[in-house]
This record gives structure tokens, C-alpha cells and sequence, in this order.
């Protein structure tokens, strides 16, 4: 089979995640019709997306309640990581290029991470801090989690990164400039040692929807633990700290 990857966000966003709702509507039936959603990374994008192009429109989302983590709608104020790929865009749109196997090669990148001389080992600390994640399960997060990605999805994810913040495939509609409209409540969480989502850049998505609808939680404490991107949902102490935090968000939120 030869697969093509001529996908980009908004296909997740127009077609995906109305897809997944009502497959989950239709098997759960909630009375009020609502959901509850959590979103980590790029999933917290997608909900935020959705919620501003919804509010943008007058219309209803279908949720109850969002919560995100380690996600934000504009990433040029803080110092994330992946500025420093933001110099490869151009080129990768000039040259056309169809897909980046990104599974592959932090697949092969893994060695030089995990053993001497640790010559990437930066590349762990930008997915779990210190030892706030189990080997074996940072491992299994590297080998299985990631995949050959196309990069009109890459290319569309990167107007995060530059000025007014993520934008449709048009290049006409910035998704901060609307989330203001929302009428739903929010809980962003944010890692203090996330290199790729930090603190800064949550809590500036954050602060653009309306005080009243919106907490903002911070993990991680200045003499440790700290929590880098995917320690929000698999770190060691994830199920004591933070998924409580969401469970009580969302089930003051979530009446039926």
C-alpha cells in the first residue's frame, strides 16, 4: 500500500474530532448532550482551535467543560524548544517535501540518549524531567508514541511559532484572536520543565479567555518534583497530582 500524507491540522480539527464526539456521543447518549473533553499537546490545540472557531461563529461546541495540558495557541513569547526547527520550515516547503519520519528517527536517536556519552540526552529531558518518568515507560513513549508525520501538518503547527500564532491552512484565520469568545470553562495545565510547551506560553493562551471561565495550574515545585512535557500524563506522580486536579474540574463541570 502506498499511503500519502496530504493531511494538515484542520483536517484533524474540521473532520477528525467532530467524528470522535459523535462516536462518543452516540455510545455514552449524555442527557444534556455535552461532553467533557482533555486535551495533552497538540490534542489541547485541537480543543482550543475548536473552541475558537465555534465561539468565531456563534455556535455551540458541544462541550461541557476542556481541559489542556502542556498546550498553548501561540508559542513566540516563551523559549520553546522548537523554535530552534523553525528555520527548517521554509525549506521543507520549497522542497515539497511530503512527510517527516519523526518515529524513525528519534527511534534511532534513542542510543545516543539513553547511554554513553549521552550525546542527545537533551532530547529525554524535553520529553520527561529527570527521573519523573519510568524507563521502561519513556522507552515504550519513544519506540511506539511517535510516527512518520506528514508535513503539511508540521508546516500549518508551525505558524505557532511565529507572529499572531496558529493559523488555518488559509493563513486567514488566527485561532488566539477568537478564543476570547468562548462560553465554556477551561482548565489549562502547564509543567514547570516543559521545554517544548512552557509554562509562558500556556499561561498567555491562557490569560486571552474570559477570567471567569478559565483556571490556570502550574506543576511541579522549585526544589523538585518538576514535570517536562509528557510527565503531565506519565509521570511517576501523574495519578496523585494532576489527574485528580482534572477529575475534580471536570466532574464540578459535568452534571450529565
Amino acid at each position: 500500500m502506498i499511503v500519502k500524507f496530504n493531511w494538515d491540522f484542520d483536517h484533524y480539527l474540521e473532520e477528525d474530532v467532530p467524528a470522535a464526539m459523535e462516536y462518543i456521543k452516540a455510545h455514552t447518549q449524555p442527557v444534556d448532550g455535552k461532553l467533557v473533553a482533555v486535551g495533552h499537546s497538540m490534542g489541547g490545540i485541537l480543543l482550543y482551535s475548536m473552541l475558537s472557531r465555534y465561539g468565531s461563529e456563534g455556535r455551540d461546541p458541544g462541550l461541557a467543560a476542556v481541559v489542556t495540558l502542556a498546550s498553548a495557541l501561540d508559542y513566540t513569547s516563551s523559549k520553546s524548544a522548537l523554535m530552534s526547527l523553525l528555520p527548517l520550515a521554509d525549506p521543507t516547503r520549497a522542497l515539497n517535501v511530503p512527510f517527516v519520519p519523526l518515529g524513525a528517527i528519534l527511534t534511532a536517536a534513542y542510543p545516543f540518549t539513553s547511554r554513553p556519552p549521552y550525546v542527545l540526552s537533551r532530547l529525554n529531558h524535553m520529553i520527561s524531567a529527570g527521573d519523573m518518568m519510568h524507563p521502561d515507560l519513556l522507552k515504550k513513549l519513544v519506540f511506539n508514541n511517535f510516527c512518520t508525520v506528514p508535513a503539511k501538518l508540521l508546516l500549518q503547527l508551525a505558524s505557532a511559532l511565529r507572529e499572531r500564532g496558529l493559523c488555518d491552512r488559509s493563513e486567514t484565520f488566527f485561532y488566539k484572536d477568537h478564543i476570547n469568545k468562548i462560553s465554556i470553562p477551561v482548565l489549562a495545565i502547564a509543567g514547570d520543565r516543559d521545554a517544548i510547551c512552557p509554562p509562558e506560553a500556556v499561561q498567555e493562551t491562557a490569560n486571552l479567555i474570559p477570567e471567569n471561565l478559565v483556571n490556570y495550574r502550574l506543576f511541579g515545585e522549585p526544589d523538585g518534583p518538576h514535570y517536562a512535557h509528557y510527565d503531565l500524563v506519565g509521570g511517576r506522580l501523574a495519578v496523585d497530582e494532576v489527574y485528580p486536579c482534572v477529575i475534580e474540574f471536570l466532574s464540578v463541570h459535568d452534571q450529565k
